[in-house]
């Protein structure tokens, strides 16, 4: 389980990019930049600062940066195409981005399909490297952008406020990646006070805010994601599962199943032989090639009439 501050390349242009992917889960984390994700195919349920909903194809979920949250799909693979843009990337024309945090994140625009094409056209423009295609994608990434500040609610964070955002995100992280590096140990609200300099009064309250769960519910999901991902990707026996994952014993686990799974760790060990959920330790299945996402998203404008917007 890869709970942190999300490291995102730019290796083509400076402060944004664009993926397709196929995923089951993406477990929480938060990154600097804004992020659009449109489902190409199945559905998805997106966990956003613990406010929980399903998204299906042809939606657009809309990620505001350092925004806490997860992705869900295990009943079913879904493809998505996701772009990753930093506030900076608008800077030496619309810096007020830096400052703007929208108030939902359901894409609300009053022509859908247009906004989806763009978003498809972006990709093939951003995958074509033809002369100026630089140029071709920003102005698709203002069109989209304009669209969002026309018909998407938001309000603007000012300075003060933004610096304790940025702040408190930065510890949210910190905080996750120390429970990740120690979550097989025995490890207590008073732990992480102690690491930290802060009160555990403090930190519990923290916590809760911002995770919308308490340190210990916090902790046993960590642990029993982390035991999951071994059982779908290891020959170890469900009692080292249970004792390498920081469970103090076997029930404690079982219990964890049973809440997140809705089945035992035995009955979910069978589903995993008879090849009923796919094997994949980071959740994110597969990260598609150019060529793999040029075809995607070809096969995706013409299965979805999309080239009738052409602009």
């Amino acid at each position: 389980m890869s709970l942190e501050v999300e490291n995102i390349q730019h290796p083509q242009i400076k402060n944004m990019n664009l993926t397709i992917c196929d995923l089951q889960y993406r477990s929480l984390h938060l990154h600097p930049e804004i992020e659009l994700i449109l489902i190409l195919k199945g559905s998805a349920t997106v966990n956003i600062n613990g406010n929980t909903k399903t998204f299906h194809e042809k939606e657009v979920v809309l990620i505001n940066a350092n925004e806490l949250h997860e992705i869900i799909s295990e009943t079913e693979t879904s493809t998505v195409l996701s772009l990753h843009i930093l506030p900076q990337y608008f800077e030496g024309y619309f810096p007020q981005m830096t400052f703007i945090k929208f108030e939902d994140n359901t894409l609300v625009s009053k022509n859908e399909g247009m906004f989806i094409y763009t978003f498809c056209k972006l990709l093939k423009t951003y995958l074509s490297k033809d002369p100026y295609y630089q140029l071709q994608c920003a102005g698709l990434i203002n069109i989209m952008v304009y669209d969002i500040l026309q018909n998407c609610a938001y309000h603007q964070i000012y300075n003060y406020r933004l610096q304790q955002t940025t702040k408190q995100s930065r510890l949210l992280s910190d905080i996750l990646s120390y429970i990740e590096e120690h979550y097989a140990e025995k490890l207590t609200l008073t732990n992480l006070s102690e690491y930290f300099g802060l009160s555990t009064s403090y930190l519990s309250h923290f916590i809760l805010k911002n995770l919308h769960r308490s340190f210990s519910e916090f902790l046993t999901y960590t642990r029993y994601f982390n035991a999951k991902a071994l059982l779908m990707n290891s020959e170890l026996s469900l009692t080292e599962i249970c004792y390498s994952c920081g469970f103090s014993d076997y029930r404690y686990m079982n219990n964890a199943f049973k809440k997140y799974s809705s089945c035992t760790p035995n009955e979910f060990k069978k589903q995993i032989k008879t090849n009923t959920i796919p094997n994949s330790k980071a959740g994110i299945l597969k990260l598609y090639s150019p060529q793999e996402m040029l075809n995607t998203i070809t096969e995706f404008v013409k299965n979805n009439h999309l080239d009738q917007y052409n602009i």
